[in-house]
C-alpha cells in the first residue's frame, strides 16, 4: 500500500478500478427495480471503454493533444456536436442535451469540459513560458475565455445552466492557477454573482429552486421533493447503513437515484462510514493529481493536470455537496459512482492526459540522469582501456 502512495501513477490506476467497481455495485442497487441489470452492464461497458481510452492516452505524449491543429479540430468538433444537439437532440425531462446512437446516448457538453481545460492549458502555458501577463479579457488569454463563453452559451441553451457554469468554472480555475490577477478574479466573481441573481429572478422555477435550497420543506411535495427525499435517504443510513440493496430511497422514488443522486443511495446503504471512505478515496485521488502537478516542470503539463483534478475531484465534491443540500441542485454527476457513459469516458480521458504528463516527466528526468552519468562512464572506460 505504501508503494502505491509513493507512486501516483499506480495509485491512480488502483483508485480508478476501486471507484468503478463501487459505482457498478451502487448503480445496480439503485436501478435494479426499474431496469434490472441493464444500467449495471452498461456501467461496466463504459468503464471498460473509459479504462482503455485512459490507458491508450497515457501512453502518448500529451504534447500531441495540445498541438494547435488538434485543439482546433477538437474544439470545432465539440462546437458542431453542441449545435447539433440544439438542432436535433433528444428531449428528455424538459432538456435537449443528448444525441442517441441506437441504445446509447452521448452528451456533448461533457466533451466541452475537457476541451476547455486543454485549450486553457495550452494558451496559458505558452504565455507563462514567455512571461506574458495572464488576463481574461486582453491579449492571448482572451482566446481561452472566449472559447469557454461560446461553449457555455450553447450548453445553456439546452437548457443546462449547471453544466454551463461548470464549463466556465473549469476555465476560470485554470486561469487562477496560472496567475490571474486578484482584480480580474474579483471582477469576474462579482459579475458572475450579479448574473446569477438576474438569472434567478428572471425565471420563477429558478427562484423556487433557491428557496427550497435554503429550506426544502417549504415545498416538500413540489420543488423541494427531490432534496427532501435525498436528505431523508442519507439520514436513514445511520453509522453503518442498511444491508446492501435494501435501501429504501429507491423505493420512495428518489428522482435520479442512479445518476445525479447516486451518492444518496450509497450513503443509505453504507452509512456514514461508507460515505467517509468514498470521500477519502476521492481526496486520495486528488492527492495523486497534486503530486503529479507539483513534480511537473512543464507549465502546460502542470496546468493540464490541475484542470483535470478540478474536473474529477472538484465535480465529485460539488455533487456530494449538492446531494447533501450544501449546494443547490445543479445536475452535476458523481463520476464513477453515478451512471453516465459520456461523463465516465471523458473523465477517464482526462485522467489519461494527467498520466501522460507524469510519464513524460519521468522520461525526461531519466534521460537527464543518464546524460549526467554518461561522461563519468566514458571516463571510467577510458581509464580501464589505459590500464590495459
Amino acid at each position: 500500500m505504501f508503494a502505491l502512495l509513493n507512486n501516483p501513477k499506480k495509485l491512480i490506476y488502483f483508485l480508478v478500478v476501486i471507484l468503478i467497481s463501487i459505482g457498478a455495485i451502487n448503480v445496480l442497487s439503485a436501478s435494479y427495480l426499474e431496469n434490472g441489470y441493464a444500467y449495471f452492464i452498461r456501467h461496466f461497458i463504459y468503464g471498460a471503454i473509459g479504462f482503455t481510452v485512459m490507458h491508450l492516452i497515457s501512453r502518448q505524449d500529451y504534447h500531441v493533444f495540445l498541438r494547435k491543429n488538434f485543439l482546433q479540430l477538437a474544439y470545432v468538433g465539440v462546437l458542431g456536436l453542441l449545435i447539433l444537439v440544439d438542432a436535433i437532440g433528444a428531449v428528455n425531462k424538459g432538456a435537449q442535451r443528448w444525441l442517441y446512437l441506437g441504445p446509447f446516448s452521448v452528451q456533448p457538453s461533457e466533451f466541452a469540459k475537457l476541451i476547455v481545460i486543454m485549450l486553457s492549458s495550452k494558451i496559458l502555458g505558452n504565455m507563462l513560458y514567455k512571461g506574458e501577463y495572464i488576463s481574461l479579457i486582453s491579449g492571448k488569454g482572451s482566446r481561452g475565455f472566449l472559447a469557454a463563453v461560446i461553449l457555455s452559451a450553447l450548453v445553456y441553451m439546452q437548457p443546462d445552466l449547471g453544466t454551463a457554469a461548470i464549463i466556465f468554472a473549469l476555465m476560470l480555475c485554470v486561469y487562477i492557477v496560472a496567475g490571474l490577477s486578484y482584480k480580474e478574479i474579483f471582477t469576474i466573481l462579482g459579475v458572475g454573482m450579479a448574473g446569477a441573481v438576474l438569472f434567478t429572478l428572471s425565471t420563477p422555477y429558478r427562484l423556487e429552486r433557491i428557496k427550497v435550497w435554503f429550506d426544502p420543506w417549504l415545498d416538500e411535495v413540489g420543488a423541494g421533493y427531490q432534496m427532501v427525499l435525498s436528505l431523508l435517504t442519507i439520514g436513514s443510513g445511520g453509522l453503518v447503513g442498511a444491508d446492501w440493496g435494501q435501501g429504501s430511497g429507491k423505493y420512495l422514488y428518489l428522482p435520479e437515484s442512479h445518476t445525479d443522486f447516486a451518492f444518496a443511495v450509497f450513503c443509505q446503504e453504507n452509512g456514514f462510514i461508507g460515505a467517509a471512505v468514498l470521500i477519502a478515496l476521492f481526496l486520495l485521488l486528488g492527492c495523486a493529481f497534486l503530486k503529479i502537478a507539483i513534480s511537473t516542470r512543464d507549465k502546460r503539463g502542470f496546468l493540464l493536470v490541475t484542470g483535470v483534478s478540478f474536473l474529477i475531484v472538484g465535480q465529485a465534491i460539488a455533487n456530494m455537496a449538492m446531494v447533501c443540500g450544501i449546494f443547490p441542485v445543479i445536475g452535476v454527476p458523481l463520476v464513477f459512482i453515478s451512471y453516465g457513459g459520456t461523463s465516465m469516458i471523458v473523465s477517464m480521458a482526462g485522467i489519461g492526459l494527467a498520466l501522460s504528463v507524469y510519464n513524460e516527466e519521468m522520461k525526461q528526468r531519466l534521460q537527464q540522469e543518464t546524460e549526467q552519468l554518461s561522461p563519468q562512464t566514458r571516463r571510467y572506460d577510458l581509464r580501464v582501456v589505459g590500464r590495459r
